[in-house]
């Protein structure tokens, strides 16, 4: 659909990213290399929120066990690094906004609002953290807080139009709480602390509780007085919201399944920020805690690893099957996963 595509909403938002990836590559590359295209636009994406972590704007404790936070936990096969759920690893640029110090130099002052408009315009989590931004101009009321504050506001402002307007319309039965803790206290921390064979084996119920105590104990703790709070307090601020979010958008209390994969992704940004947390609570005046938060970080690392390694799909070999794309004529053609067919419907349709 051209240009178009960029202000065409999909499941009720924007896609601004993944769509500028489509138009670019289409442009670009012949078809033979869009596969590859696909995969390294979100890798560089990834690698770029990464690599803000270590930015000297930056003035957080731990930088590289935070950064380590974006990849350990359960590998659900829910696969995060592409153009699809790129939404979810750069929705964690905006908490980073939110705490980053002010530019210095007009490239930052624009990279920091063009950062803000293309996250804001990709998925719909700007919804949620805008109030991460308007709290930092309230906090320091300069210009560049200002024009941050207003581009996020704009964005999320287009964001809510969107899921209000065009959004899909779900019927829910009335809140069950029991099954809210329990869910939630799954994919927080439980499985990520149990591993995949015990988090299967126990009761939901006490998977759900090993999850949910921790990270409550984390977020009431990131309040408490002291020097650690301007980092702490921020980032617990961005899980609740985030939590909040997804308590509207899924309503996991109604998750029936017996599946801890089924809709993981919707923890994703939470689960990393409950790491950051944790990471900062390594140096917890009590020697006690701080034992504790190091043990748990590495059982987290640890009990997951075997799921980085997957037997490798089928081989289709795209290259031999692109031709109807050159020409742009009709065509079906097999896909991952397998079994899958990609429904080429021809240029211009």
């Amino acid at each position: 659909n051209g240009l178009h595509a960029l202000i065409e909403p999909y499941m009720g938002y924007l896609h601004l990213l993944p769509r500028l990836i489509a138009w670019g590559v289409a442009r670009t590359f012949d078809p033979a290399w869009w596969p590859a295209f696909y995969n390294a636009a979100p890798f560089a994406g990834w690698l770029f929120v990464l690599g803000r972590m270590f930015s000297r704007r930056l003035d957080w404790p731990g930088k590289p066990w935070l950064a380590l936070a974006f990849l350990i936990g359960p590998q659900t096969g829910e696969v995060l690094s592409n153009i699809t759920n790129l939404q979810w690893c750069t929705a964690l640029l905006l908490v980073q906004q939110a705490v980053i110090a002010r530019p210095v130099t007009w490239g930052e002052r624009v990279g920091d609002l063009v950062i803000v408009l293309l996250v804001g315009l990709t998925g719909p989590f700007v919804i949620a953290l805008a109030p991460l931004l308007i709290w930092r101009w309230w906090r320091d009321r300069r210009t560049d807080n200002a024009l941050g504050m207003v581009v996020a506001l704009a964005c999320a402002a287009v964001q809510a139009w969107f899921v209000l307007r065009t959004g899909p319309k779900f019927t829910f039965p009335p809140f069950n709480l029991g099954s809210f803790a329990v869910i939630v206290g799954q994919h927080l921390l439980g499985w990520s602390a149990l591993g995949d064979a015990w988090a299967r084996q126990w009761p939901r119920w006490v998977v759900g509780a090993c999850g949910l105590v921790p990270a409550a104990v984390l977020l009431l703790a990131a309040f408490r007085p002291g020097p650690w709070r301007r980092y702490r307090a921020p980032v617990a601020v961005a899980c609740l919201l985030m939590l909040a979010a997804v308590v509207y958008r899924s309503r996991p209390d109604t998750w029936n399944f017996d599946n801890l994969w089924f809709g993981d992704r919707y923890f994703y940004v939470p689960r990393v920020l409950l790491f950051w947390l944790l990471v900062w609570e390594f140096r917890a005046a009590v020697a006690t805690f701080a034992w504790l938060a190091r043990g748990l970080y590495a059982t987290c690392a640890v009990v997951h690893l075997h799921g980085y390694v997957l037997p490798a799909p089928p081989n289709y070999h795209w290259s031999t099957q692109v031709e109807p794309i050159r020409r742009g004529v009709p065509a079906n053609m097999p896909t991952l996963p397998e079994g899958w067919t990609l429904e080429y419907r021809g240029r211009g349709r």
